[in-house]
C-alpha cells in the first residue's frame, strides 16, 4: 500500500475486496501498469493527483502487471496503461492510455459525487433553500475562477432551465468557451431549452399546421410545431417536421433543426428504428 489514504495496491488474492466489494460503496479506479513504462509513470503521476484532490470520491487500486500476471490475464488487460473503473460490482467504464488530467476529471466527474465543500454543492443548498439568485451567483462566480469546469457551468443551465429562465440559458451558453459547451452535456440541455422555449411560446397548433399548409417552407413555423411535439414526447412528429426545416435551410436559427435531431436520437437510443431512419435522412440530404 502507497503513503497516500486512498490508494492501494492490487493483487489476485485481494481484488474481490479491494475492488468489487469497495465498487459497492463508491466508485473504484483500477490501474493497470508495468514498471518502466513512460506512459504509465505519467498516469501514475496524474492518478495520485487527483486522488489527493478527489479526497476520498474515489479508490485508486494500482495493479502490476508485471507482478501480477495472472491478474492481468484474467481480466483481459492486453496493454498499458489501462483504467477500469468500477461500481456495484461491475466495470462502468474504461480508459486506454495515458490521459491527460482535465480527461479524467471529465471521465471521473461522471461517476463521484461532488465535494461536500464545493461550490456546486454549496450553490444547490442554497437553492433547496429557495435562494435561486445566491445560487446561481455561487455557480457565475466559480465558473469565473474555473472556466473550463463544465460540471459548475452544466448545474448553473440546469437549474436555469428548473426555473424555465430559457434567454437566460441562451445568454449563458453562448459565452462559454466551445470545448465547455460541448461537454456535461450543455449543448444538449441548451437544446433542450430552446426547443422548450418555442414550445411555451408558440401559437396554437392549429395556427401552426394554417400557417405550414399556406407555406410549407415556413422554418420557423416547422420548428414552432416541432417544439410543441417534441416537448409532449411525440417524436415522430417532431423528427419529421425537423427534418423539413433541415431541409429547407440546415443553418436556420443556429443549426436547430439537426441538433434537435441528435437530442431525440440521444433519448431515443442509437438502435432504435426512428434514430436509423432519420441518420439516414440527414445523411441522404448531404448529397
Amino acid at each position: 500500500m502507497t503513503e497516500l489514504k486512498h490508494v492501494f495496491d492490487g493483487t489476485r488474492e485481494n481484488f474481490a475486496q479491494l475492488v468489487l466489494d469497495n465498487s459497492r460503496k463508491g466508485l473504484v479506479v483500477v490501474n493497470y501498469w508495468k514498471p518502466g513504462a513512460g506512459p504509465c509513470l505519467r498516469l501514475w503521476q496524474t492518478l495520485e493527483k487527483l486522488s489527493r484532490d478527489y479526497a476520498g470520491r474515489f479508490l485508486l487500486v494500482n495493479v502490476n502487471t508485471e507482478s501480477q500476471k495472472a491478474l492481468a490475464r484474467d481480466h483481459a488487460i492486453n496493454s498499458v496503461p489501462t483504467l477500469k473503473l468500477y461500481r456495484d460490482g461491475e466495470i462502468i467504464d474504461s480508459v486506454y492510455s495515458a490521459q491527460s488530467e482535465a480527461s479524467l476529471r471529465e471521465v471521473f466527474d461522471k461517476y463521484v459525487p461532488p465535494a461536500p465543500d464545493s461550490d456546486i454543492a454549496a450553490a444547490i443548498q442554497l437553492y433547496q433553500q429557495g435562494r435561486v439568485d445566491d445560487a446561481l451567483l455561487k455557480l457565475v462566480e466559480a465558473g469565473i475562477q474555473s472556466p473550463d469546469n463544465p460540471r459548475v457551468h452544466a448545474m448553473a443551465v440546469k437549474l436555469l432551465l428548473r426555473e424555465k429562465r430559457y434567454d437566460d440559458i441562451d445568454a449563458y451558453v453562448k459565452v462559454l468557451p466551445e470545448g465547455v459547451r460541448s461537454r456535461e452535456n450543455i449543448d444538449t440541455l441548451h437544446v433542450h431549452a430552446t426547443m422548450l422555449a418555442r414550445a411555451e411560446k408558440a401559437v396554437d397548433v392549429e395556427a401552426l399546421d394554417a400557417r405550414l399548409a399556406a407555406n410549407p417552407e415556413d422554418t420557423e413555423a416547422l420548428l414552432d410545431r416541432a417544439a410543441v411535439a417534441m416537448v409532449s414526447d411525440h417524436y415522430p412528429t417532431a423528427l419529421e417536421l425537423l427534418l423539413r426545416a433541415y431541409r429547407v435551410d440546415p443553418a436556420c436559427a443556429d443549426a436547430l433543426p439537426r441538433k434537435a435531431m441528435l437530442v431525440i436520437f440521444a433519448l431515443l437510443g442509437e438502435q432504435h428504428d426512428l434514430t436509423r431512419q432519420y441518420q439516414k435522412a440527414i445523411l441522404e440530404g448531404l448529397h
